[in-house]
């Protein structure tokens, strides 16, 4: 950028655009805001000022050196490149924006016009000498203007919009306001009343969003309460329905509110909205439950059972037939008749069968060595 070396810095001084002070200068770093009163200062000089000129003038680094002009280019005060820094003539590009001709228009457009003029000027003043000490940037009367005329405000709304941004210490940045702006006019707020409705019914849903947080043990998200504000605002319950919904997720391991939701959305669609109604409801719609298992276990049963054959229907001979006869001993007879053995008598036939029986296996082993019984005579 070539640039006139003045010999008269003693007594010159550097014209800083009262519109940088109070536009850009809020939302500039330390560096860019150094590097532009610089370029301000060094403009009227006839040599070649570079990146590594602006480094060592400034003490900083190259780097931070470029990535400060880029933030200033992209402010739209300057035009950057590899080979050349111009700067912008902001106050030009201001009343460029602000001043556009215009056509003729019908007088009662005019009249009507002029009368909105004067509502806006009055609300503009308001706002510039309670929340900008009376130095309100230029572009806040453009930005303001664009508010009523996109969203139908009335003058006290766009005054209670900069209260809100006041108290959330959101001044500095246009966006943000635009934005509650927005917000606002989606949830349809053109007057003063549909404000202070909004403003009631955002206090309802915030305390009932800590209720719910508080008694399911859980962070509520901006995406709960935007649930939670549907509840209340279109399906209208208050929170002593919400609260008995709440007692439904005892049941679950993991409470949670899309559970809620579906019941909540279930009693709007039967038109229920009191206590009482909501619990006959529920306690019908248990036993209709009830009776719905039952059958289902009912017809389980007979599905199991179906396709079975006729059971046979088999004869006592036809069964006694499956065993073999027994011949019951003498001594067995007598015991089934009912007549009663002495010990005595018990014992010499237990004396007499173990003997039968050692004489019997006796006889198998000498007849397999083939040796003879001896005789025990």
């Amino acid at each position: 950028m070539q640039i006139d070396e003045s010999r008269k810095l003693l007594l010159s001084d550097t014209m800083v655009p009262d519109l940088f002070i109070l536009e850009y200068l809020p939302t500039l770093s330390g560096i860019a805001v150094k590097i532009y009163l610089f370029l301000l200062l060094t403009v009227r000089t006839s040599r070649i000022l570079t990146e590594q000129d602006l480094a060592r003038r400034l003490g900083q680094e190259a780097e931070a050196v470029r990535t400060a002009l880029l933030e200033l280019a992209s402010a739209d005060l300057l035009h950057y490149n590899d080979e050349k820094i111009e700067l912008i003539d902001i106050k030009a590009a201001e009343i460029e924006r602000l001043y556009r001709p215009r056509t003729a228009a019908p007088p009662h457009e005019t009249e009507r016009a002029q009368k909105r003029f004067d509502q806006r000027e009055k609300l503009m003043g308001d706002i510039a000498r309670t929340f900008f000490q009376g130095m309100m940037s230029p572009s806040w009367y453009g930005e303001i203007d664009s508010w009523f005329d996109r969203y139908g405000f009335e003058p006290e709304v766009i005054y209670a919009l900069f209260q809100e941004c006041a108290r959330r210490n959101k001044l500095d940045s246009k966006a943000y306001i635009s934005k509650v702006a927005e917000n606002w006019s989606k949830r349809g707020i053109i007057s003063f009343n549909d404000l202070n409705q909004y403003f009631l019914d955002y206090d309802k849903v915030s305390k009932a969003s800590r209720k719910i947080g508080k008694k399911l043990r859980k962070n509520m998200t901006e995406y709960d309460e935007e649930m939670v504000a549907r509840w209340i605002e279109q399906l209208g319950y208050d929170f002593d329905i919400i609260e008995l919904a709440l007692r439904k997720t005892t049941r679950l391991s993991h409470p949670n509110l899309s559970f809620i939701d579906r019941l909540l959305q279930e009693w709007f669609e039967h038109n229920l909205h009191d206590a009482e109604a909501i619990q006959a409801y529920e306690t019908e719609k248990a036993k209709q439950i009830t009776q719905q298992r039952k059958s289902q276990v009912g017809h389980t049963v007979s599905q199991q059972n179906r396709g079975n054959f006729e059971q046979r229907d088999y004869s006592s001979d036809y069964l006694n037939s499956f065993f073999e006869p027994v011949t019951l001993d003498d001594d067995t007879v007598d015991r089934q008749a009912g007549d009663t053995i002495d010990l005595e008598t018990l014992m010499k036939q237990t004396e007499q069968v173990d003997r039968q029986y050692e004489t019997s296996n006796s006889s198998q082993v000498n007849g397999i060595t083939g040796e003879k019984e001896p005789n025990t005579k």
